[in-house]
This record gives C-alpha cells, structure tokens and sequence, in this order.
C-alpha cells in the first residue's frame, strides 16, 4: 500500500508554505543572521572541494581560522530552523516563535549524529570509488531513517526499522532526493541560459529546501497513521 500520494504531498507543501509564510520568515531570521559567516566563505570551501574530488593538488584556498566557529554557527542555525519547521507542520504556528531555541543538548547530539551519520554513510562511496551514483543508492537505502529527524524534534526515541512498503519507500525518496535534485538542476541550466548565473539557482536552492521540511514532515504524518491503522 503507498501512504505517500505524491501529487497530493506536493500541493501540500505549497499550500502549507503559502498559509504560513509569515511564521516561517519568522523562525528563519536567527538562524539566517547566525549562518552569515559560514555563507561569506562557502565559495572557497566549494572551490577547495571542487579540487579535491577532481584529484587536483589542493593549492590557493586560505581558510578563515574561525573556520569552525562559523561551522558550528551554522549548523546550529540549520538545525534550529529545521527543527522549528516539523514543529510548525506538525503542531501548528503556536508551537514555535523567532525566539523558540533548541537548547537541549540532547536533542543537538541526536540531531547532529543522524545528520552526521547520513552524509557520511552516502558520501564515503562515492569518495572510495568515484562512482556518484552510489550516492543515490545509499540515499534510497538509507531515507527511511530521515523520518528520525521529526522524532528528534518532538523528543521521541528514534526508530530504525519503519517497515515501509516499497511504494511508500520509493515515494519518500523521490520527494526528499529526486524531485529536489531535478528542480534544482533545471533552474541551474535555466539560470546559465539566461544569464543570471548563481543568482537563480541559489534562490530555488532555498525554496526547495524549505519545501523538503515541509514534505518531510508530512510524510511523517502519513507515514505513522498508515502504521497505526
């Protein structure tokens, strides 16, 4: 049985974007103001990635000492906002507020860790044998445990095993991989056409990474009532 109607998923998103767009500026102010830094110097950590996955010798790219410091500021804003947005989707725009912070140490180690182990679990492939398609493969593999970010959010213990059935499963991947990767190249080459560059490509980067929350956490919703029937 497929609990995730795509069609629907994705007027969902939109529909939920459009009714709430004020409370989502809202919650994205801190976290968009903590993670300037980090924004100011991510051409360069581009450029010294583009070099290293091209073999070439890593030469030229001066990184800022407060490197880290600027890190950790951003993923505390990606994470904060994150957070704030399953908890908008799920509970309503009274759950959350500009001022609403994830202080729970807790929560930030367990946030973290599945962050950390899902990047490093899809990246480790491809770095070992230069083939990027195994990158969707341990995507697909691995997407059922993204639901895990919403039971982070709400404090609930995580799960490994959602026995999702292979529609639901495959739905869930094209709505958090493929949909969003597709988007986002299209407006690439359609930003290069017409000559905007970056500009474009970075905005839709935005919009649909914001999209992907919201979907995330809808299909949460689907997903745990189609197991409690």
């Amino acid at each position: 049985m497929n609990a995730l109607p795509i069609n629907k998923i994705i007027l969902a998103g939109f529909a939920f974007a459009l009714t709430h767009w004020k409370k989502i500026i809202e919650i994205s102010i801190f976290p968009a103001l903590i993670s300037i830094p980090f924004l100011l110097i991510l051409p360069d950590l581009l450029l010294l990635m583009k070099q290293f996955f091209d073999s070439e010798e890593v030469t030229g790219v001066q990184l800022p000492e407060n490197m880290m410091i600027y890190l950790v500021l951003f993923f505390y804003g990606y994470l904060t906002l994150s957070i704030n947005m399953y908890r908008l989707v799920m509970s309503g725009e009274d759950s959350v507020s500009g001022l609403t912070f994830v202080l729970s140490f807790n929560k930030i180690v367990r946030f973290v860790g599945l962050t950390l182990f899902i990047g490093l679990a899809t990246m480790i492939p491809v770095m070992l044998t230069k083939l990027a398609f195994l990158q969707l493969v341990m995507y697909f593999l691995l997407i059922p445990i993204t639901l895990n970010f919403i039971n982070i959010a709400f404090d609930q213990p995580l799960k490994y095993k959602w026995k999702l059935s292979f529609p639901t499963h495959l739905n869930l991947f094209f709505l958090q991989v493929v949909l969003p990767a597709l988007i986002t190249m299209l407006f690439s080459a359609f930003s290069d056409a017409i000559g905007l560059g970056s500009t474009l490509e970075w905005i839709v980067r935005v919009v649909v990474f914001y999209w992907t929350l919201v979907t995330l956490a809808l299909c949460y919703q689907l997903v745990v009532t189609n197991n409690s029937e």
